[in-house]
């Protein structure tokens, strides 16, 4: 079993919404797009020949020609907007076509402006059906216990509250804790260890989880609580334009966001805003080799 989270869940910000729809017609899960297509600080750099790849659906329909999403309506015909996709002929390509909607899934590249993807290959759509690729940049973050590889985790102290109800209840009071910046429940190991991150006093802490909690435990500390994080997050929302995502990275005490293209000029510019490392970008285009 993995770990996973439990408090201060990654909370994105979804500026579309559905799943993505497979050549065959059927839907899977895939991260959000945003159906705005102005310019931002996500474009490539002026007069720039950089191209770019993706893994999306291409949807055309009665109120929009070609347009590249990352999230399908699950509807059929699937619905969906983004970008516009120039160059693209379906006749090129295999694809479904349901009462004025034409749609498929593909490998993609191209040049980005801003505004609109330019097809400089041939589109490409695997025999065997969707693959898994990497839909950007991002990393998952490890919910590992730090404890694990430092000084060891503090050992169970009282076995009768270590189940699931306990560690809940730990987790919602440090929810309302100022300096509380978020926790997790690592089960990686064959047992259960409850991580949590505090920006100070985690002697103090730790005394107040024990009245709840009695199994292992692993403290740690964070430059920023999550309210702190919550407050950046909803921020950058307001200041960065065709954002696709954003979320709270509780193991990285960090905000996440995803835009088409992450560029260095963005990246300065947060940095700048509100500390370095503290909002980190991703780009949902990934450059072409």
């Amino acid at each position: 079993m993995k770990p996973r989270i439990v408090a201060i869940p990654a909370l994105l910000l979804l500026v579309a919404c559905g799943q993505q729809a497979t050549p065959g017609g059927t839907a899977s899960p895939s991260p959000s797009a945003s159906a705005s297509t102005s310019p931002s600080a996500s474009a490539s750099p002026s007069g720039s020949a950089q191209r770019y790849e993706v893994w999306a659906t291409v949807l055309e329909s009665t109120s929009h020609g070609p347009q590249l999403c990352s999230m399908v309506r699950t509807s059929l015909p699937p619905q969906c907007g983004g970008p516009d996709v120039v160059g693209w002929k379906w006749s090129a390509v295999e694809h479904e076509s349901q009462q004025g909607t034409t749609w498929g899934t593909y490998d993609l590249v191209g040049t980005w402006d801003g505004s609109r993807f330019t097809l400089t290959e041939p589109a490409r759509l695997s025999p065997s059906g969707p693959r898994e690729v990497p839909e950007d940049d991002f990393q998952a973050p490890d919910f590992t216990s730090p404890c694990r590889a430092a000084a060891g985790d503090r050992a169970a102290v009282d076995p009768s509250k270590a189940g699931t109800e306990h560690y809940e209840s730990a987790l919602r009071s440090a929810e309302e804790d100022k300096e509380f910046a978020g926790g997790w429940i690592d089960t990686e190991g064959g047992g259960t260890v409850l991580v949590m991150r505090f920006t100070r006093d985690l002697a103090g802490h730790e005394r107040e989880i024990r009245k709840t909690w009695g199994g292992a435990l692993c403290l740690t500390t964070a430059a920023r609580s999550g309210a702190e994080l919550r407050t950046v997050r909803e921020r950058v929302v307001k200041a960065v334009p065709n954002l696709l995502g954003a979320s709270i990275d509780v193991v990285g005490n960090a905000v996440s966001i995803r835009t088409y293209v992450a560029t260095e000029e963005l990246r300065r510019d947060m940095d700048r805003r509100f500390g370095a490392g503290v909002v980190r970008v991703h780009g949902w285009l990934r450059p072409a080799g």
